[in-house]
């Protein structure tokens, strides 16, 4: 009996072992942009876009917002006045909003990267933004000495159409959809 149970107690390790060596090197079914959304002039992340009231957004994400005012003097965009961060899937979302009134429009999102998503180049995070963003623009944002595309760390890109959306990609940390005039 106890070479039995030694047995059955070598093989349990051993594929609990395998578990584990397995999920180590899984590779994730998503590549890091999967959820980012623009249709149209509707831009977005997992079903969270810019332009949806506070009340949508709630709607949304199964919840009151309870936003935060930007302490005053801080050096913030009018877009993120008021923010507000949502779990949405594994990810936490900062959202953005001039004001905290109900109609009040959702103007920043900001994605924070996890897991595979941080240690994602920037080469292939630029190429997945194009392909899903046909159109995007670059745009520097630091004026005359500003870097060129393949060598600014957090590029920005304007997107065609009439809505003034753009995306900033900081690799490592995460991606901010917002409207060009909120861009910085």
């Amino acid at each position: 009996m106890a070479g039995k149970a030694g047995r059955a107690r070598l093989w349990a390790m051993s594929g609990a072992g395998a578990l584990v060596v397995g999920l180590l090197f899984a590779q994730p079914t998503e590549t890091p942009l999967a959820r980012l959304d623009f249709r149209g002039d509707k831009l977005g992340w997992d079903d969270v876009t810019l332009g949806m009231s506070v009340v949508q957004v709630e709607r949304r994400v199964d919840g009151a917002l309870g936003m935060t005012r930007a302490p005053d003097g801080a050096a913030v965009s009018a877009c993120e006045a008021y923010t507000v961060d949502v779990e949405r899937g594994t990810l936490r979302l900062t959202l953005g909003f001039p004001s905290a009134k109900p109609g009040a429009k959702l103007q920043s999102i900001f994605v924070r990267f996890e897991g595979y998503q941080i240690s994602a180049r920037r080469a292939a995070l630029v190429t997945e933004l194009k392909g899903k963003l046909p159109g995007a623009k670059y745009v520097a944002l630091s004026g005359a000495s500003a870097p060129a595309e393949a060598d600014d760390p957090a590029p920005a890109y304007l997107l065609p159409g009439k809505a003034g959306l753009a995306v900033r990609l900081t690799p490592g940390e995460g991606i901010r959809l917002t409207l060009r005039d909120c861009l910085n």
